[in-house]
């Protein structure tokens, strides 16, 4: 029963997710950067279901890299909890998020490596996805290769987010070094995130539609990242004070 139980917190928990990512993208008075972005950037089951594992972290070397990639562009100031979300970065036109996945090098040197990248990159405002912000990610992924702070040489996917895809603009390309696939960069926009979660929910959300239809995006955000919201939170009823 109480694995049940978790099963289907944990499914609430992600159309919870996908609500409040439908509601907050097309609202013109959205927080982005302290709402939207941080509830896409830690739902990596969005992206596949490959990227969900909780192996995905931030670590020292990825660290390393990125802050040497980055350099200045990186405003750490944005967020107050900094500290405790490494791997999101603050560019002057998208947040970045950029996590790894770590495995031993049973070849070479039974010593750990980075296997696997993750790079989430969220635009901001209503712009869309252009050659030059696909260029940019893969700009990116190889200076992170040829940034010599990287333990191994690992495979990268990254996904640059936005709220359309501008005409004649690839959404998928292709990083090779001698031949060898050394990552991939695709354009999506929020709206066939939110579609794709959907069907992996088993289109649950047209089956109970009224579930968070009168509850705002903000204070689902809230509720899903577990932070504080100036409005009150209609979810979770107040308690009622012990009578004397």
């Amino acid at each position: 029963m109480r694995d049940a139980l978790s099963v289907l917190d944990e499914i609430d928990h992600r159309l919870a997710v996908v609500t409040a990512i439908e509601k907050l993208c097309g609202d013109p008075a959205t927080d982005e950067l302290h709402t939207l972005h941080p509830l896409v950037t830690q739902a990596r089951w969005l992206f596949g279901p490959e990227f969900d594992s909780s192996e995905y972290a931030s670590n020292v070397s990825l660290r390393t890299a990125t802050a040497k990639v980055f350099g200045k562009k990186v405003a750490t100031e944005a967020f107050v909890n900094a500290r405790q979300r490494p791997d999101i970065m603050v560019l002057s036109d998208a947040t970045c998020s950029v996590v790894g996945t770590e495995t031993f090098d049973s070849v070479n040197s039974n010593l750990m490596r980075i296997q696997d990248v993750l790079i989430i990159e969220l635009k901001k405002g209503k712009s869309a996805i252009g050659r030059d912000e696909m260029n940019q990610a893969d700009g990116y992924i190889q200076d992170l290769l040829g940034s010599g702070a990287l333990d191994g040489t690992p495979t990268f996917r990254a996904f640059v987010v936005g709220y359309e895809i501008a005409a004649k603009t690839s959404r998928e390309k292709e990083i090779k070094e001698e031949g060898v696939l050394r990552g991939k960069v695709m354009a999506t926009t929020y709206g066939q995130l939110t579609r794709t979660a959907h069907q992996r929910l088993f289109r649950l959300k047209e089956r109970i539609p009224a579930k968070y239809e009168d509850v705002s995006g903000a204070d689902l955000s809230a509720r899903v990242m577990q932070t504080a919201t100036q409005a009150p939170l209609s979810l979770v009823p107040a308690p009622t004070p012990d009578k004397a």
